[in-house]
């Protein structure tokens, strides 16, 4: 069994999460970055969900120091806070999804299981790029991270081709969330309004 990592301060909400989840994975809690750390370093642990609020260290300044160490780890965002930035500065450190409270359990469900999918392919990517990178030929001279994020590209754009422009709509065709269709989109520079076919 997968297990899972609950990281917030509002009692409550953790025990609601522990029955949420518990049918399906092992669920660890804990209420603050320090306790997390602790829980961590005792427990093999295969996804994360992280509230962006807690007390001392917050879950954004915990995921950046995280990272250093657990970079293959997946981590989901939980946010009740007003303002987008702080989620966006935590996609940008590597978190691989966000939810914002007050959010709908069979979504949370939904992007916690996406997240432990999308963490095993990015992590047979890096196995890949180091694979490569002991075997160096000609055709191999860009970075396998270019290439994918290339591929990605063509990926949106043809999603977004195939569906007009509506990104809900893409999103779905893509397996992932309108959010993240639509970070991957201004990360990637690319334009969400599509060619139409000639």
């Amino acid at each position: 069994m997968k297990s899972l990592l609950i990281i917030d301060d509002d009692r409550h909400l953790l025990d609601s999460l522990h029955r949420v989840f518990a049918d399906t994975y092992e669920v660890l809690t804990a209420r603050s970055s320090e306790e997390a750390q602790t829980t961590l370093a005792e427990n093999e642990v295969d996804v994360v969900l992280l509230d962006v609020i807690l007390p001392g260290v917050d879950g954004v300044s915990f995921l950046r120091e995280f990272k250093k160490t657990n970079p293959d780890l997946p981590v989901v965002m939980i946010s009740g806070a007003p303002s987008i930035r702080p989620v966006m500065e935590a996609l940008d450190l590597g978190a691989i999804d966000y939810i914002r409270k007050p959010f709908d359990i069979d979504e949370l469900r939904l992007v916690v299981h996406r997240a432990l999918k999308t963490a095993g392919i990015e992590q047979r990517l890096r196995h890949m790029e180091k694979e490569l990178a002991c075997r160096p030929s000609p055709e191999a001279e860009r970075p396998l991270k270019e290439a994918v994020e290339d591929y990605e590209r063509v990926m949106i754009s043809e999603a977004l081709r195939r569906t007009g422009g509506v990104q809900t709509r893409a999103a779905k065709v893509l397996g992932t969330t309108r959010r993240i269709l639509r970070y991957r989109i201004e990360k990637l520079n690319i334009d969400p309004q599509p060619t139409p076919e000639r």
